[in-house]
């Protein structure tokens, strides 16, 4: 049976598709003209001013030859992938258990500890607190002080929280009569339960650390080679210091044809496309995983 619309409903099915088609380009091709520039010829890229639709004269690798060279982006790629899976893995299953601990029933301190939880989403004691700390524990220029501050976060503790409390009461209840422990139930029954919020805290603190890079521009001042692959980036961006990516003579010469801004959008497209390609896979969970976590009223 065909559904018969309104001449009001037709009129906004026609600006809604309109207003989001617009808004996935506007989206879209600012990266698309990143993509195009970084695969462009340097020459003709340093004359040309607007939006690019097709590469400037010949497509050219030179530029990701450059920059995958680089000690630098290597080592910044290392360190990165380093702290992604430290921060996801540890945080991810420190969240949980924390998130189980509150949403109990039986614990006479879930509400007390909920509520200093929720506090410290509204109130933040900021940097130069929380530098003095990292600094008391000797955690400064270590990887330490970029990977332990971020393994808690309280709106992710919430999520969890309030994805257990809508779990059915049975689910525990039946594990305790066939004699599970806590951990069993928390572990075996309950954390496949909730798996897509869990996927999308993963996913979360997956894009919040790649994309990090204040953390340790302070914690790090001397440690150059813990440096993350987007503090690399920012000082190449910002200072537009091509000189740091020539490792040999060929390179040098190389580099006489090579723009600063050639460089700027090759080492931008190094850095967002492994996060950009990884995003897809977990899109599905999102829907389901926030739905999941959200907090009650």
């Amino acid at each position: 049976m065909i559904e018969k619309h309104s001449k009001s409903r037709i009129l906004f099915l026609v600006f809604n598709y309109t207003f989001m088609i617009l808004f996935a380009l506007a989206c879209f091709m600012p990266l698309w003209h990143v993509l195009m520039a970084s695969v462009s010829d340097p020459h003709l890229l340093m004359g040309s001013s607007g939006l690019l639709l097709k590469p400037l004269g010949k497509l050219t690798l030179e530029g990701y030859e450059l920059v995958m060279h680089s000690r630098d982006i290597l080592t910044g790629y290392i360190n990165t992938i380093a702290y992604v899976l430290a921060v996801a893995v540890a945080g991810s299953f420190l969240t949980a258990i924390a998130g189980y601990l509150i949403s109990r029933k039986g614990f006479r301190l879930a509400k007390p500890l909920t509520i200093f939880i929720m506090f410290t989403m509204m109130f933040s004691g900021g940097i130069i607190p929380t530098y003095m700390v990292v600094r008391g524990l000797g955690l400064l220029n270590t990887r330490g002080a970029v990977i332990f501050p971020s393994l808690m976060n309280a709106y992710f503790i919430i999520m969890m929280k309030s994805s257990f409390e809508q779990l059915s009461g049975s689910y525990e209840e039946s594990a305790k009569l066939d004699g599970a422990s806590p951990l069993v139930i928390l572990f075996k029954i309950l954390l496949p339960l909730v798996k897509p919020t869990i996927v999308v805290i993963i996913m979360f603190t997956v894009i919040s650390q790649w994309n990090s890079w204040y953390t340790a521009s302070i914690y790090l001042p001397r440690r150059r080679d813990l440096w993350p692959l987007q503090l690399f980036m920012r000082e190449m961006l910002i200072q537009n210091d091509t000189s740091k990516i020539v490792t040999s003579a060929g390179e040098a010469n190389a580099l006489v044809n090579m723009t600063g801004n050639l460089v700027k959008y090759c080492v931008t497209i190094a850095g967002t496309l492994p996060i950009l390609c990884a995003y897809p896979f977990a899109q599905k969970y999102f829907v389901t995983g926030i739905t999941l976590g959200g907090v009650k009223e």
